[in-house]
């Protein structure tokens, strides 16, 4: 396999003998590094380096005003920024352009969070040196009486000699030991693990990814990945038993974890030497487990909890629409029962969407007619737990949903495609809503006009995140509902939909990795994405009785997902499991069964033709028949 060149800058001065240049300058001529040096660049034309880069005829740039760093480097557009003695000060423009991309070694041991503590070989705590550096550090090493001495590579962060921790180092201090000889010994450690960092994070065998989800989203995702001529191996978390069906490539899942438990995912990363986690559960979001990992300079698709709020707190979103002028429905924001009841009461008459602020699984929006359904979808809100404790009562709009993709680096965004989902448990729209019963890309409804639309509001979000000091990274959905030609926002998710990216993500041919690489290091705006023009139609399997109550069918046999697979669907697991040979019902949601075909009515036609193929023990499978009628009647016309 062939993979392309990581591309290098490093930043000297007149500090230090270079050491650290000439590793990474040996590192790349004995090809141990997957990377081209595209540029030196020293602050002074007297840096000792230059004679280095010189002699390697490497390309050379002096850069003496701090202000003029950031043009250079948008110039250069690298992979990597290593500082190698590097003295002036990295404005926070610089770091809000290359997050997670420059790399610096500090004289001391970094923590992984702010108020952790670092431990030595034998036990005692190491010694961070924030603000101390070379002479100084080596020495309060020594005058601290420390059994060891050591440093850390870590990427730059606005908190001072913090950031996450790519690797560390250790050196015994030994009797009678100098800064001198301490700091020798030290060196060539220092050296090495500078090396080591960038071997990882060039490396040009196949990388590990990690997949942050359970369901049919997650299992297009690793259908995805697997895809990728420089993936070898796919972790998911939980994952589910039928991942594994749609690639030769090994998929390893841990059905015992939950999507929260950031720490269990973090000991997985470390001990299975991820190189990438596609983090796209909402809950996870909400819990910070991306700001965990890149904490410990994990590289991870997916948003900071903050600017996952925009998902996770609807009452905080709908704010947020309001201060950026985004459409939106009007709404009120409660607190307690009492309060939304006597604001019910009160008024003539009601049509609503009574909705938990909070996360509910999809099933938080509950409709309301009049004023007794109101009060009643009210009461209801105690269900949700803490994602019911605030809710919203929000205007009825009538007209046609959709669902719309960006993918974001934080600051440029571009859209990558558009579904509709079908809420309702039964076919015309009716019955209790659900995690989605199936969906559509990309539905004729999204003309020219409203394109347009779409991409202003998610210009807006984007800037209005960035502004609020909440840089969004990864997949944002956005929900919307058109009213006589007009958008408005119903909601934002912070991660691709379920059932939207089982069929929006088959339709990408870029290789995932491409796209994980733009997302994660601000290359979005460079990125040439590339779709395909296919029409594609999924189809959600449950269990009878769901969303209400499906506990009979839990552990029943399902029959004929190989007989379908045979027609050349895709299908993709989620409340599935295997037990011994046989594939059983885990969860409401069993499976999404996918078809594409140059028109709606080809998709639909593979789609329904497959599924009829599948049942579970008893006749117990249940899936709408008109999924994708809307555009069936558009296509007729």
């Amino acid at each position: 396999m062939l993979f392309s060149k990581k591309k290098i800058a490093i930043l000297i001065s007149d500090k230090g003998t270079g050491t650290n240049l000439q590793a990474i300058i040996d590192g790349v001529i004995f090809k141990k590094i997957n990377a081209k040096i595209i540029s030196v660049i020293s602050d002074t034309k007297d840096a000792f380096g230059l004679k280095r880069a010189k002699k390697y005829k490497l390309p050379v740039k002096i850069v003496p005003k701090k202000e003029d760093l950031l043009p250079t480097l948008k110039k250069l557009n690298p992979d990597y920024i290593c500082l190698a003695g590097w003295k002036q000060i990295i404005l926070e423009q610089v770091l809000d352009n290359f997050p997670n991309r420059i790399l610096n070694t500090h004289p001391g041991l970094i923590p992984d969070t702010l108020d952790g503590v670092v431990k030595n070989p034998d036990g005692t705590n190491a010694i961070w040196n924030k603000g101390k550096m070379t002479d100084k550090a080596i020495q309060n090493f020594i005058n601290s009486k420390s059994t060891y001495a050591g440093c850390t590579n870590h990427f730059l962060s606005h908190e001072f000699d913090f950031g996450p921790v790519l690797g560390r180092c250790f050196e015994k201090i030994k009797k009678g030991d100098t800064v001198k000889s301490l700091y020798r010994r030290l060196k060539v450690k220092e050296n090495k693990l500078y090396v080591d960092v960038l071997v990882r994070l060039c490396k040009k065998d196949g990388q590990k990814v990690l997949v942050v989800d359970g369901g049919g989203r997650g299992a297009a995702l690793v259908d995805k990945y697997a895809q990728s001529e420089k993936v070898f191996r796919i972790l998911a978390v939980p994952g589910n038993d039928l991942m594994q069906i749609n690639t030769k490539k090994e998929v390893k899942i841990f059905p015992n974890l939950k999507t929260t438990d950031i720490y269990e995912i973090l000991e997985i990363c470390k001990k299975e030497k991820i190189d990438l986690v596609d983090v796209a559960q909402d809950n996870a979001v909400e819990a910070g487990l991306v700001d965990t990992l890149m904490l410990n300079g994990i590289p991870v698709i997916g948003p900071i909890s903050s600017a996952g709020q925009i998902e996770w707190d609807k009452a905080w979103a709908r704010k947020f629409m309001g201060k950026y002028s985004i459409p939106a429905p009007k709404y009120q924001i409660f607190y307690t029962e009492k309060e939304g009841k006597e604001y019910v009461k009160n008024l003539p008459a009601i049509k609503c969407f009574v909705k938990a602020s909070g996360l509910a699984e999809g099933k938080g929006a509950i409709p309301a007619n009049n004023k007794e359904e109101a009060i009643n979808a009210i009461k209801q809100m105690s269900k949700f737990g803490r994602s019911g404790d605030t809710y919203l009562l929000e205007e009825w709009l009538k007209g046609e949903e959709f669902s719309a993709f960006a993918l974001c680096d934080g600051e440029n965004f571009q859209i990558v495609g558009y579904a509709q989902d079908h809420k309702r448990v039964f076919d015309q729209d009716l019955g209790p809503n659900t995690g989605g019963m199936g969906c559509v890309s990309n539905p004729l409804i999204v003309d020219k006009s409203i394109k347009k639309q779409v991409e202003e509001i998610f210009r807006k979000t984007v800037n209005g995140l960035k502004d609020e000091g909440r840089p969004y990274m990864g997949v944002l959905y956005l929900g919307v509902m058109v009213v006589k030609g007009k958008v408005l926002c119903l909601e934002f998710n912070a991660r691709w939909g379920d059932p939207e990216a089982q069929v929006i993500i088959p339709g990408v041919k870029n290789d995932f990795i491409e796209i994980a690489d733009a997302i994660i290091y601000g290359k979005i705006k460079n990125l040439k994405l590339k779709m395909d023009k296919q029409v594609r139609v999924a189809l959600t399997a449950t269990a009878k009785g769901y969303p209400v109550d499906y506990s009979d069918v839990k552990g029943k046999k399902i029959y004929g997902i190989e007989n379908a697979l045979r027609t050349g669907v895709k299908i993709y697991g989620a409340g599935i499991k295997k037990v011994n040979s046989n594939y059983v019902v885990a969860g409401g949601r069993v499976f999404h069964l996918v078809a594409e075909g140059k028109d709606i009515l080809e998709a639909r036609h593979k789609a329904y033709k497959a599924m009829k193929l599948i049942n579970i023990e008893g006749n117990n499978l249940h899936y709408r028949t008109d999924i994708g009628w809307r555009d069936l009647e558009r296509f007729k016309k």
